[in-house]
């Protein structure tokens, strides 16, 4: 697999920012804090189970999804 963890993250900035800068950032600070480097991951970027399950917990959280 390949490019999960990109698209969820993707999508966990883009659904939670919502166009806001603020809380883009927001999201992009508390993916740090997880341990989660947004830029690190790609498109072709190796999936990580144990990110995976991070990022989902995360949306659950934030989004309620």
């Amino acid at each position: 697999m390949a490019g999960i963890v990109y698209s969820k993250i993707q999508q966990l900035i883009k659904e939670g920012g919502k166009g806001n800068p603020a809380k883009t950032f927001q999201i992009r600070t508390k993916l740090i804090l997880k341990g989660i480097d947004p830029d690190k991951w790609g498109p072709n970027s190796e999936d990580s189970p144990e990110i995976l399950e991070k990022i989902n917990q995360l949306s659950q959280t934030l989004l309620g999804a």
